[in-house]
C-alpha cells in the first residue's frame, strides 16, 4: 500500500512535471533524456505523452500552471488520492508490471486542476508535491488583478488618463507629439525645432503598470506604484530620467550621450543596456539587475560596475554586488508573471498589495517558511491566495484589507 501510494503521488509529478516543462520548452538535455526514456518504455506512456503535448485545449491549460514549492505532505496525499483514486502511475525510472494512468482519467483530472487555476507545489528538495485546491473565499474572487493604466502629467502641470484602449495623438510638448500607441506611450518628434527642456512625468497607482518609449528611442516598463520624469527631447550632453518603484529598461545605444538614472540617491549610468530597477521603499534593498550590457552605480564616494547577471544591491549607504543572479525572477513582473524563489510570505505580500490593491493587515504570529513558484498575474486575487493554504495561513478580505492571520 505504501509503495502505490508513492507511485500515485510522487510518480504523477515526476512525470507531470516533465511534460509541463516539455510544454514551455523549458526541458535540460538531462530532463530531455529522462523524458524520452520514460515515453519509450511502452506503448502506453507513448499514448499519454501524445494525449498530454497534441491536444491544443489540453496543452494551453497546462501551460497555465506553475510550479510553487511547499512542505505540506497530508494535503499532497489528500488531493492526490481525490484525483487519481484507484489509479496507479508508474515512477520514472521503476520497473513494473502495473497499470499506468489511464490516459483520459489522467487527462481529464488535470484539466480539471489547470482550469480551477491551481497552483502546483513541490518541496524544496523537489520531490514531495501538494496541490492545493481548496476555494480561496467569495470576497477574494471579486478582486481583479490590475491592468495598464497610468497617469501622464505634462510639462505645464495638467494631467492625462492613459489606458491600453486608447490610441492617438494626446498632446503637443515642444517639438513632440505625444501619442498613445498599441498600449504604449510614445514621443516623436515633428517638423519644428524646440530647444527648451519640458519635462512629462508618468505615474501608475497600485493595480498598474504602462509602458513608454521615449523620444532617443528607449523602452521603459513602469510596474505598480511607481513613477518615472523625462525630458521630452534630450537636448543636453546626457540622457537622465528619474524614477521611484521599479522600471524596467531597454536603453538605445548612444555613446555620445550616456544614459543616466536617477533614483533614491543612486546614480545609474548606462550607454545602451537592458536593466531593472527595484526601488520600493518597503523593500530591504534597491536592486539593480542587469540583463545586457554595462551599469555603473554611484552613490557618494562609491562607485560598482556590474556585469549582466549581477545585481547591485543598495542597502543604506553600502553597494553590494550579488552574482549568478535569477535575471527571470526579477524581470517576471513585465512578462505578467509573479515569480516567488525562497520568499517569505510578507515578501510575496508586499507583491500582492501593489497588483491587486489590497492593503495587507497581519495578525498573530506569521510563518517565515519560504515558498517559491510562477504564477499569471492575470488571475484573480482568488487564485493567487490559494499559495496561503501551504502555510496554515487563515485570512478574510474585509473589502480593500487583507487580514492575514497566523
Amino acid at each position: 500500500m505504501a509503495d502505490e501510494s508513492y507511485n500515485l503521488s510522487n510518480a504523477l509529478f515526476e512525470v507531470g512535471s516533465l511534460l509541463l516543462k516539455h510544454n514551455q520548452g523549458e526541458l535540460t538535455e538531462e530532463e530531455q533524456t529522462t523524458l524520452d526514456n520514460w515515453v519509450n518504455a511502452s506503448a502506453a506512456n507513448k499514448q499519454l505523452f501524445a494525449t498530454l503535448t497534441n491536444n491544443e485545449d489540453l496543452q494551453a491549460k497546462l501551460n497555465q500552471l506553475h510550479e510553487i514549492e511547499g512542505t505540506k505532505e497530508t494535503a499532497r496525499k489528500r488531493v492526490m488520492e481525490s484525483l487519481f483514486a484507484g489509479t496507479i502511475v508508474t515512477p520514472i525510472g521503476r520497473s513494473t508490471t502495473r497499470s499506468l494512468w489511464k490516459t483520459m482519467a489522467a487527462a481529464v483530472a488535470i484539466t480539471a486542476v489547470a482550469g480551477t487555476g491551481t497552483w502546483l507545489l513541490l518541496k524544496n528538495n523537489k520531490t514531495q508535491p501538494v496541490a492545493v485546491v481548496q476555494p480561496a473565499g467569495n470576497n477574494a474572487a471579486g478582486i481583479t488583478p490590475g491592468a495598464y493604466k497610468a497617469q501622464l502629467v505634462l510639462d505645464d502641470g495638467s494631467t492625462i488618463v492613459l489606458d491600453s484602449a486608447g490610441s492617438g495623438k494626446l498632446a503637443q510638448q515642444g517639438n513632440m507629439q505625444v501619442m498613445n500607441r498599441d498600449g504604449q506611450l510614445q514621443y516623436q518628434p515633428d517638423a519644428t525645432t524646440e530647444k527648451r527642456s519640458l519635462y512629462n512625468t508618468l505615474k501608475t497607482a497600485r493595480g498598474q503598470m504602462y509602458p513608454v518609449k521615449l523620444s532617443d528611442g528607449s523602452a521603459v516598463w513602469l510596474n505598480s506604484s511607481s513613477s518615472i520624469r523625462f525630458p521630452v527631447a534630450f537636448n543636453e550632453q546626457e540622457r537622465r530620467v528619474e524614477i521611484t518603484g521599479e522600471a524596467y529598461f531597454e536603453v538605445a545605444h548612444n555613446d555620445k550621450k550616456p544614459f543616466r538614472v536617477s533614483v533614491n540617491g543612486v546614480d545609474v549610468q548606462v550607454v545602451g543596456t537592458v536593466f531593472n530597477i527595484n526601488s520600493y521603499n518597503d523593500e530591504e534593498a534597491m536592486r539593480t539587475t542587469l540583463l545586457q550590457g554595462s551599469v555603473k552605480l554611484t552613490k557618494g564616494r562609491q562607485q560598482v560596475m556590474i556585469k549582466p547577471g549581477e545585481q547591485a544591491a543598495v542597502h543604506d549607504n553600502t553597494i553590494k554586488v550579488n552574482t549568478g543572479v535569477n535575471v527571470n525572477k526579477e524581470i517576471a513582473w513585465k512578462n505578467g508573471l509573479f515569480y516567488f524563489k525562497n520568499e517569505n510570505l510578507k515578501a510575496i505580500m508586499r507583491q500582492i498589495s501593489r497588483w491587486y490593491d489590497v492593503d495587507v493587515v497581519y495578525e498573530g504570529k506569521i510563518s517565515n517558511d519560504e515558498i517559491s513558484g510562477k504564477i499569471y498575474r492575470t488571475a484573480n486575487l482568488s487564485e493567487v491566495l490559494k499559495l496561503l493554504n501551504v502555510l496554515d495561513v487563515q485570512y478574510k478580505i474585509e473589502g480593500k484589507k487583507l487580514i492575514i492571520k497566523g
